[in-house]
């Protein structure tokens, strides 16, 4: 019964889900792992991100509701 799948998501892929900025945080890998190169990392999210992709646009975030309290 071992049929568990165990997926390696990749750093690069996680660093760009998780972060709140996603034009500053593209730049940022550009630099930090493809030699400043933004259209080379543009490729290699075309090829290997194929469930995140709705993330990576300027998606903007909707505000969360703030918690009231009664006293």
């Amino acid at each position: 019964m071992s049929n568990i799948i165990y997926i390696k998501k990749d750093p690069i892929l996680i660093e760009l889900d998780d972060s709140v900025d996603k034009k500053s945080a593209k730049r940022m890998i550009a630099f930090k792992y493809f030699n400043n190169n933004e259209t080379l990392l543009n490729e290699y999210l075309d090829k290997n991100n194929s469930n995140s992709s709705g993330l990576i646009n300027n998606k903007s975030v909707e505000p969360k509701a703030q918690l009231e309290f009664s006293f």
